[in-house]
């Protein structure tokens, strides 16, 4: 599904951040975003995701309108995968159930794929606590996929991690995008990526 921006306004009290801003994100693609600190890399990704409302303009995914002048869709109810930079699992859960938690459908074998493709197999009934940091940031992207977004945005996906586990996990998410025909948006400050095909597109938001 296309995911299609027009118009998009959006001002902090005292920041002006988007205006007239224009974006398309087609599925089966990856987007890299990219701009200096505090351009509205990660605001974008909320915008999208609903945790912040634009003043106007539209944001629509396939025909679902997510945002336009007359309507705000609940977070809820757009279906979208958002990556959080501080990977946002639950302290009390194990590994295991932080990935399926809210989704009876995540079955304990599907969690086993995705945990033996990101070669973090041995930490299923470890807590977040117990485990590192670039393993949490891993445990973060499987529980988002496997929870099957129609979009999947990321901030920062790849920070924690060293070349061996960013391509692992660049494989497990192109391998999403693809299959599953979605766009994907990536917040990213490391350029050099761009040197490979993982990313079809780069945007520099100033």
């Amino acid at each position: 599904m296309l995911l299609e921006i027009k118009g998009l306004n959006f001002n902090y009290p005292d920041k002006q951040m988007f205006q007239s801003f224009d974006l398309q994100a087609p599925s089966s693609k990856i987007l890299h975003i990219s701009g200096p600190s505090g351009a509205g890399k990660t605001t974008l990704l909320h915008l999208i995701a609903g945790i912040q409302t634009p003043q106007s303009g539209t944001i629509t995914l396939g025909d679902k309108v997510f945002n336009n002048n007359n309507q705000n869709l609940l977070i809820e109810k757009r279906n979208v995968g958002l990556i959080f930079q501080d990977y946002a699992l639950f302290p009390h859960l194990n590994v295991k159930n932080n990935i399926s938690f809210g989704n009876k459908n995540i079955t304990e074998e599907k969690i086993d794929a995705a945990l033996n493709q990101l070669d973090i197999h041995d930490l299923k009934h470890k807590h977040p606590e117990d485990i590192s940091g670039g393993q949490q940031q891993r445990v973060a992207i499987a529980r988002t996929i496997l929870h099957s977004p129609d979009i999947l945005l990321c901030d920062e996906p790849f920070s924690a991690l060293d070349s061996k586990t960013i391509n692992l996990t660049k494989n497990f998410i192109k391998t999403y995008v693809v299959n599953k025909e979605v766009a994907c948006l990536i917040v990213s400050h490391n350029k050099d990526e761009l040197d490979n095909n993982f990313y079809d597109e780069a945007i520099n938001i100033n």
